[in-house]
């Protein structure tokens, strides 16, 4: 049997499907509820609109100090390092909340702040150095990361046939295969087929878009000026493919690295102009 259930969560809607014999009801039911738990957790301690939160707290951070922060920030801070620096900037948290907050979009984050991601020293699990206050928007990862534990916490309670969607962001897991609809800001694919709806089996997706309405998409050029309008990035994780996303939206039609890193992590894309 099927049982689904839905939150308005990390500023959009996670929903979660899974598939589980009639006497799996409590068990389903438990896992689900520890699911939305964890990840309102992850958006609260990464919210770029709370003062409080820890992307807070690191912009309003004085020089050298020693910030005890939640354990899954100074993971995805660990990941997002790693991609900012693979891309070659391409993804870039700093300059993302520099945008947004100049247009007031991030109210939790002091506009002041103009450290980046080198001035960040990762102590522990838990504890990071500032060498200057940073601005930091990890809405471009954090989901992805949020949907991948939302599959670790389904796994540790024994579900096995599922699929986790925030907004777009997606992962299954298990035996069944679903079909997906994808929906870019036009027709044109320029980066292979694509079937209307698409089938999808232990995998992850993401899809990001470009323009004045989605500001955080965009790194280092103006909307005007990207080659593309969307990207879709299929990949072994949904962390893996939300960065991706970003990654492709600014990268040219041939470009090796990007390739080479989406072999690496079994992923295919589609772009549309």
């Amino acid at each position: 049997m099927l049982l689904a259930r839905a939150q308005p969560l990390l500023g959009t809607v996670v929903s979660l499907q899974v598939h589980i014999d009639e006497g799996q009801v409590s068990l389903a039911e438990r896992a689900m509820a520890d699911v939305f738990a964890t990840m309102a957790h992850i958006g609260q301690v990464m919210s770029a609109h709370r003062a409080c939160s820890d992307l807070g707290r690191l912009s309003r951070a004085a020089q050298d100090e020693v910030l005890t922060l939640d354990l899954d920030t100074v993971r995805v801070l660990r990941v997002a390092r790693h991609w900012a620096a693979l891309s070659c900037g391409a993804f870039n948290p700093c300059r993302a909340a520099q945008s947004l907050s100049r247009a007031k979009l991030r109210p939790g984050i002091a506009v002041e702040a103009m450290g980046s991601l080198r001035d960040i020293t990762l102590l522990s699990e838990t504890e990071v150095r500032t060498a200057k206050p940073v601005q930091l928007d990890l809405g471009g990862i954090a989901k992805g990361y949020a949907v991948d534990r939302a599959v670790e916490v389904l796994i540790a309670h024994g579900v096995q046939d599922a699929l986790v969607n925030a907004g777009g962001d997606l992962r299954t897991i298990g035996p069944r295969h679903w079909t997906i609809d994808v929906r870019h800001a036009q027709r044109s694919l320029m980066d292979g087929r694509k079937q209307p709806n698409l089938r999808v089996h232990q995998t992850a997706l993401a899809t990001s878009v470009s323009g004045p309405l989605n500001p955080e998409f965009v790194a280092s050029r103006a909307h005007q000026k990207l080659p593309w309008q969307s990207v879709t990035v299929q990949a072994d994780t949904c962390m893996t493919a939300d960065v991706l996303t970003k990654w492709a939206m600014q990268a040219s039609l041939l470009c090796p690295e990007l390739k080479r890193v989406l072999r690496q992590h079994h992923g295919r894309m589609w772009r549309s102009r």
